[in-house]
């Protein structure tokens, strides 16, 4: 299904004719998977939004290996802090699946948060609920071991049991901060107690109460230097 610019939470509530003015400098592209939407370090003159498919954003690190940060499904946007600050793009954005991306253009986004309160009234959610999501990632990664933060993953993108790896195994640990050998040593054990069934690029969620329990349980090894209790 392709989605709208109507379907972003920022644009939510803008009306039909802030809508159309969006629309009418927005660039429209259909791209196959492997697609390299932009590159880390790129000028952010454009809001890209993906109507259609999945994306994974990844960083290189300091020895050359790519880490993916998120895979994302339409619709969202990206990096609209740094196109608020004039900024560049803080990683590079690859198509997962064949994708069609809107691209808008900075002065057009600029104008529609100035002019539309419920435009800038949504970004600023948008922006504190990324936040609130960084984060509880990282305080997840100080107080929760490996297997609660696979655990907690699955449950959060279980889709009718079934939970599809995009990214691979690497890509998960690179979302909770983890090892591809941690992951898949979680997930094995997940499976030897039949909590989830491992196939060819997904797994499939087979007690998902199980798994809340150990992502709520589950502590870190922190030799009692963890005194603060987060919710």
């Amino acid at each position: 299904m392709t989605h709208t610019l109507a379907a972003l939470p920022m644009f939510r509530e803008l009306g039909q004719e802030g809508l159309r003015r969006l629309e009418a400098v927005a660039r429209l592209r259909r791209y196959p998977a492997g697609q390299v939407l932009c590159t880390e370090g790129d000028p952010a003159d454009q809001l890209i939004v993906l109507l259609d498919g999945r994306v994974k954003a990844g960083r290189v690190s300091v020895d050359g290996r790519e880490v993916v940060l998120a895979v994302d499904a339409a619709p969202v946007a990206f990096d609209k802090t740094t196109l608020l600050v004039e900024g560049t793009h803080r990683a590079t954005l690859t198509a997962v699946t064949p994708v069609e991306v809107a691209y808008l253009p900075r002065v057009a986004v600029l104008e529609a948060i100035a002019t539309e309160p419920s435009v800038a009234a949504r970004l600023m959610r948008t922006l504190a609920e990324t936040v609130r999501d960084l984060d509880e990632r990282l305080t997840d990664a100080v107080v929760l071991d490996v297997s609660a933060r696979v655990a907690k993953w699955l449950v959060r993108h279980s889709e009718g049991g079934r939970v599809r790896l995009h990214a691979g195994q690497a890509g998960l640990g690179a979302e909770i901060g983890a090892t591809r050998v941690s992951v898949n040593r979680a997930l094995r054990s997940f499976e030897r107690r039949e909590l989830v069934e491992i196939g060819d690029g997904e797994v499939t969620v087979k007690d998902a109460e199980a798994l809340a329990r150990i992502a709520k349980t589950t502590p870190a090894d922190t030799g009692g230097k963890v005194r603060r209790k987060y919710e």
